[in-house]
This record gives structure tokens, sequence and C-alpha cells, in this order.
């Protein structure tokens, strides 16, 4: 159990929570998902009234504790999103960041690139800049905790896109945090291995709770919102 947030929770004083991420974070796939509010960075807008579990847990959150919950998922993002705009998503009164990000460091467009990346280049550069990342929350003296998203189905995990090439999987990424976090003791979560012991435990096939084989539907948007709050001690 990660208990970073609830210690926070217990000072007593209003808690600034940012959630970091890319479409799971924010809430592509759920019912009624749509970039409907304000503008918060050149491009994105926030998904207002969409079924996601950023939605379930700020409300969840703001009801129940003494603090607030921003949604600064961005889709399609990767890492380096992140890392090069961090001081736009990012803010000096954030008490702590919940941060979902890598699903998207599986691939490489083709126009990216003059030749295909070997899977040590990817993960290579992905674990460095995990190391970043966390660098940059640490120099800004914000509490952060990475989460490693869900797996993803067969197919989207190994196949080719019409403009990229798959290059990693989801448990590489998952693999690759559990290996920064030995470094350099951050929080973490294993979203990707909470998600798969819960349906080995339910018995259903994960697919199950994925709209595409990707993105969750509302059901598997509800497992992570579940998943997490238990994982977070709140």
């Amino acid at each position: 159990m990660i208990e970073m947030l609830r210690n926070l929770l217990e000072r007593g004083k209003k808690v600034n929570i940012k959630l970091l991420g890319d479409s799971i974070t924010h809430g592509s796939g759920g019912t009624d998902y749509k970039q409907d509010g304000e503008e918060f960075i050149k491009g994105f807008r926030r998904n207002t009234k969409g079924y996601c579990w950023a939605k379930l847990f700020r409300e969840y959150m703001e009801e129940k504790y003494n603090c607030t919950v921003v949604n600064n998922g961005c889709s399609g993002t990767t890492i380096e999103y992140i890392i090069e705009n961090f001081d736009i998503l990012v803010d000096k009164d954030d008490d702590i960041v919940i941060c979902t990000i890598g699903t998207n460091n599986r691939h490489k467009f083709f126009n990216e690139v003059d030749k295909k990346p070997t899977r040590e280049e990817i993960s290579d550069t992905f674990y460095s800049n995990i190391l970043k990342l966390n660098k940059k929350f640490t120099d800004a003296n914000i509490k952060v905790i990475f989460v490693a998203n869900i797996p993803a189905s067969k197919a989207n995990d190994y196949e080719d896109g019409e403009n990229y090439w798959r290059i990693i999987q989801t448990g590489t990424i998952d693999a690759l945090y559990k290996k920064a976090q030995k470094e350099c003791g951050f929080a973490f979560i294993s979203l990707y291995d909470l998600f798969l012991e819960y349906c080995e435990k339910e018995n259903i096939f994960f697919e199950t709770l994925l709209r595409d084989g990707l993105h969750p539907n509302d059901d598997g948007y509800k497992v992570m919102f579940e998943l997490l709050v238990k994982e977070m001690g709140v």
C-alpha cells in the first residue's frame, strides 16, 4: 500500500492533487467522453462529463476529503510531452501528483525516425526519461506517485499500425518503472499487475474490461478507480 496520499490528507490542511497521463487518464473510451471543458494547455480541453477513473476519483476524493483534484491528462501524449510541458501541467502549489504515462511510448512513428528503433533503444530512452521526470518532481519539491498503466490486448500490444512500429509492450513499461523505482525509491503503483490480479481473482478475461483493446470501457474504468483508491489507502 502507498500511504503518501493518505498521510498528506491526515495533516488536516487542504491537499491539491494533480493527475497526469495520456488518453486513459483523460478518459477516452468511457461513456460521454468529450473534450468539452476549458483548454488547460494548447490543444487539450478537459473531459467534463465522460465516465472514467479520473472523474470517479475526483468526485470520491473531493466528497470524502479536504482536497481538490485536477485532471491534466492529455490524450495521445508520451512521457516526453510531460517533461517538455512540466511547468504548464504541474503547478507550484500541487501537493501531490499521480502520474500515469508511458502507454504511447510503446511505438515510434515512421516519420519520426530514419529506421526502426530497437527494443533496447526505446526501452533505454523511456527508462532515462522516468529518471528525468522524477528529478523534475524532486527539484520542484512536489510529491509524486508513478503508476504503470493497465495491460493492452495482444493485438494492440504487438501489431504495427498504419504509420508506426510497435516496439515494446505495456508489460515492458511496467518493468521499466519497477527498475527505476528500485533505483530512485519513488512511490509506485503497478496498476498493470493489480488489473491482471483482479481479473484472475474474478475469473474474467481482462480484455472484457477494454473498449477497443487499449482504452477501458466503463466497467474497466470502475475497476481502475477501485484498485487505485485501495492501493493508496484512501
